[in-house]
Formats: structure tokens, C-alpha cells, sequence
């Protein structure tokens, strides 16, 4: 088979085979080759060399001047990185072959439609030893060889991700395989599933996808906490099973976001219309937040959906039953919490991913409170909320709607349906158009002069009064510095009669 190579890509390859000596083989192999067959854009390239794959990486970097190092001692890999940390950034992987030919090279890799080939001599015709090129064109999932899966088991993941990217069909042999390795994904390094995990967390219908690492035995090596939840069952107020609710909850996420339609069932459509015609007011500040990444250029949306997934893992732990019979969960959210951020730590999160979503689990019951009948959601519970959460608000506001809407569904009566969407509907409007007014208002004192006027000495009573006058602001009942400094009076007043020294 013959492919049209772009002008850039054919320039990039031409100039890897002038950096490799003439009797020296170069291949394209892999993704990339697979990408251009499909036409799709790629950005990843690997090469394939009987050896000096670190010198070829050393003499393509110049030549580029690029970004490159040893990725891979033992395997003999470098890389090189163009255009490093942009948009277009490109990463070019050198290694040897795996068992000394490019044959055994590809009965290695993990699924034929990856073990394209291209020879950068004749870099148009695409050399396919393991039938990828059938595999593909009958949208199939096959694997190289009856030991691909447990050479690396985190092919079962990527296998997974294949499938739903390419819209493939897992053979029957490929499936069997993938759930005799699945147990091993246990010992894989928390870095690699957690790279694979969010490229999961990125595409669409993520329900899906766990249930597919469900049923191939994937589940608990990776997300033991996950695991354990499958065998709750429905408890009133929910309409289904733990684990299926956790998965409608991803589902109602998707679709609040835009990217699924209405789910199947019931008349839940019905229920979506007042929550989309109010979040079509910030359909594109939403959209822009959750796009940017909160460490590590890895998405809010995806850890949003992560936190969701982890949302009610705390259940198990909680459940007791009262002498109605009734069962309870006190507590859940918090030891959710904790198991949340024990989880992010394995996958070897950042810092303030690991803080995002274990506030996000500890913190999701929230506006459930906000919207119950005679709750008032005044200014002050909307500074208090966001003084708490911060832009996390925003994205707890959502996974409350989807949660509502999974546990219920059409059970749920219109109108308690319609005040938890006017209450996230005034977080929202809050947080996208009142920032001065209502989230952080201006200083109208500070440390100096509380000092100044009051005479007092620096201590933790600075940052109270301080904290406590930024709450009255955000609620009205201060406007200018004549009311902020009556409002100190009355504070320290109110702390001398409660016994408390402060100084003069």
C-alpha cells in the first residue's frame, strides 16, 4: 500500500535518513505509520534501527536543534523534542529492535494495526508483516502475538483506549489475552497508568470505557477503591447500584459538558433542559477553565471526571443502618476523600492535582444543602463557598448536578430538580461576573492599618479580623472604610466581652 506524505512529515523523515549512515536501516514504525495511513495528524514519531539508535538520536538533534536525551539505557532509546512545550510540538523516539530483527520487532509490539512499517528510503510504501493494514481496514483489534499483552500489561489500557479511538472490535483471542494480563497491571508503574488512565479520562463516553476495564478484569489492579464499590447496591433515595451510578454520574457529566447527547432512558431529557439553558450562559468560560491544566498540562476535566469516579468510594466505609431500617453514609465524603487522595498519590499526581480532587470528594455534598426547600443561598454561603473552593467551585457545581440526576433521575421532583439548578446557576454568576463584588472584594484595611488605628500588635487576631471583614463586605453589609473600621470596633467589642485580650 501507498500513502500521500505532507510536505513537512516527508521533510522530517528525510532528514532522520540522512543522519543515519547509508548501510544503516531506518523504519518508521508504530502509531505514526498507522496515523498517516488513517490520515490523521501525528506528532509522535518512533524509529526503529538494528543499532547506533543513540547516535542517530544524537545526530538528528543537532541537526533539529532540539531538545534530546537517553530515555531508555537498556533499550538503547533516545529522544529528541521539537518545538518543545508548544502546541506543535513534536517528540521523536530512536531504538533497537526487539529480538534482533524487524520481524520479532513487530511480534513484540502490542497490536497489529501498530506494527506498520515504513522505510525511509521508499517512505511512501507501507510494509505490513502481521496484517495491520487487513485489521484496520475490517476494524479490528488483534494482537501481535499471544504474548504481547503480558510482555506489558498496560496494553490491556491501551487497548481499551484503541478500541474506542479507532471504534474497533476486540477479537475474541486479543479479549481472552487482555484479561489473563489484566491482573498484572498491579505491579505497572503508577507514572504509566496514570499517562494512559488520562488519555482515557480525555476522550468521550467514559462510562463506557470503565465498564470495558471492568469486564476484562481491570478494575480492581487499578482502582481497588472502585472495585469495592461494585457490590453496593441501590439504596433509596438512588435508582441504581453504586457502580452504575458512579458511571451515570460520568454520563450526566458529558452531557451537561456537551460532548454526549441526552442519555437513553426514562425522562431525563426533560430534567437536562433547565440545567443546559442555564449553563449555555457560560457554556464557553466553563468550557475554557476545564481546558486549562492545573499542573502538569493534564486538564481539569479530566481530573473533574477522575474526582467523579471517586466521588462516593467512601460509601462502603460509612454505611450503618438506624432502627427504621434506614442505612446512612455519614461521613462519606470525607473518607471518600481520603481515598481519593491515597489513589492520586499512587498515580503520582502533582501536589495541587492531589488537593483538587480530594477537595472535590470531600467537598461534592455541598450544594446538595444549598438547594433544599427554605434554604436561602445568600451572598455570604456564596463567599463562604468559593473562600473554600476556589475555581473548584465551579466544577463541584457540575458534579453536583450530575450527581442530583444520576441518584434520582426522573424520581426526583421537578421543582427540587429546578432550585439545585438556580442555585449552581448563582454560584456560576458569581464566580464569572461578580469576582469583585462577591468573591474577592477590594481591600478596604489591611495588616498595617489595623495596626495603625487600633494599635494593635501583629497576631493571628490581624488575619481573623481581616478574614471576617472580607466576609461582611462580600455579603453588603460593608461598602467604604467608615464602614470597615466601625465594623473592627464592633469585632473587637464583641471579642472583649467574650473574655478574650486583645491589644490596645
Amino acid at each position: 500500500m501507498k500513502i500521500q506524505l505532507d510536505p513537512e512529515t516527508r521533510q522530517l523523515l528525510e532528514l532522520v535518513r540522512s543522519s543515519a549512515p547509508d548501510d544503516l536501516p531506518v523504519h518508521l514504525v508504530g502509531g505514526a505509520v498507522r496515523d498517516l495511513v488513517l490520515g490523521r495528524p501525528v506528532n509522535d514519531f518512533d524509529f526503529v534501527v538494528p543499532t547506533q539508535s543513540l547516535e542517530l538520536a544524537k545526530k538528528v538533534r543537532h541537526q533539529l536543534h532540539a531538545v534530546g536525551f537517553t530515555l531508555d539505557d537498556e533499550r538503547q532509546t533516545g529522544r529528541v523534542i521539537l518545538n518543545q512545550g508548544k502546541p506543535n510540538e513534536i517528540i521523536l523516539d530512536f531504538v533497537i529492535y526487539t529480538g534482533g530483527s524487524l520481524f520479532e520487532d513487530a511480534k513484540n509490539r502490542d497490536f497489529t494495526i501498530n506494527t506498520l512499517l515504513l522505510d525511509l528510503k521508499q517512505p511512501e510504501e507501507v510494509i505490513d508483516l502481521l496484517g495491520g493494514l487487513a485489521d484496520l481496514d475490517a476494524k479490528v483489534l488483534k494482537a501481535a502475538s499471544a504474548c504481547s499483552m503480558q510482555l506489558d500489561p498496560l496494553r490491556v489500557l491501551r487497548g481499551i483506549r484503541f478500541k474506542r479511538t479507532f471504534n474497533l472490535e476486540i477479537e475474541l483471542q486479543t479479549e481472552s489475552l487482555m484479561r489473563e494480563a489484566a491482573g498484572s497491571l498491579a505491579q505497572v508503574s503508577g507514572e504509566r497508568i496514570r499517562d494512559e488512565l488520562f488519555k482515557i479520562l480525555a476522550q468521550s463516553d467514559i462510562a463506557e470505557a470503565f465498564r470495558l476495564i471492568d469486564r476484562l478484569g481491570a478494575l480492581a489492579p487499578v482502582f481497588p477503591e472502585l472495585a469495592a464499590i461494585r457490590l453496593q447496591p441501590a439504596i433509596y433515595p438512588h435508582v441504581h447500584p453504586l457502580w452504575e451510578h458512579t458511571l451515570q454520574v460520568i454520563t450526566y457529566l458529558e452531557v451537561l459538558l456537551g460532548s454526549l447527547a441526552n442519555p437513553v432512558g426514562g425522562n431525563t431529557a426533560i430534567y437536562m433542559q433547565p440545567a443546559k439553558e442555564m449553563l449555555a450562559q457560560y457554556a464557553e468560560q466553563v468550557q475554557d477553565l476545564l481546558s486549562q491544566p492545573i499542573q502538569a498540562g493534564r486538564p481539569r476535566r479530566s481530573l473533574l471526571m477522575l474526582a467523579a469516579l471517586y466521588h462516593d468510594v467512601g460509601k462502603p466505609l460509612t454505611q450503618t443502618q438506624d432502627e427504621k431500617g434506614r442505612f446512612h453514609f455519614y461521613g462519606h465524603d470525607k473518607a471518600g476523600s481520603e481515598l481519593m487522595e491515597k489513589r492520586a498519590r499512587a498515580l503520582m499526581l502533582g501536589k495541587e492535582e492531589v488537593g483538587y480532587l480530594s477537595l472535590l470528594v470531600s467537598q461534592h455534598m455541598r450544594i446538595h444543602h444549598f438547594s433544599k426547600p427554605g434554604i436561602e443561598l445568600t451572598d455570604r454561603a456564596v463567599y463562604r463557598y468559593f473562600r473554600d473552593l476556589g475555581a473548584a467551585g465551579v466544577d463541584n457545581a457540575l458534579l453536583s448536578l450530575a450527581d442530583t440526576l444520576a441518584a434520582v433521575e426522573d424520581t426526583l421532583p421537578m421543582e427540587a430538580w429546578k432550585r439545585e439548578v438556580d442555585a449552581v446557576g448563582k454560584l456560576l454568576a458569581a464566580w464569572f461576573n461578580r469576582q469583585e463584588a462577591l468573591i474577592q472584594p477590594p481591600k478596604l484595611l489591611d495588616g498595617q492599618d489595623l495596626q495603625r488605628i487600633f494599635g494593635l500588635e501583629p497576631s493571628p487576631l490581624l488575619g481573623e479580623i481581616l478574614a471576617a471583614l472580607r466576609e461582611t463586605q462580600a455579603a453588603g453589609e460593608v461598602r467604604d472604610e467608615k464602614g470597615a473600621i466601625d465594623f473592627v470596633y464592633q469585632f473587637l467589642e464583641s471579642k472583649k466581652q467574650e473574655g478574650e485580650p486583645h491589644e490596645d
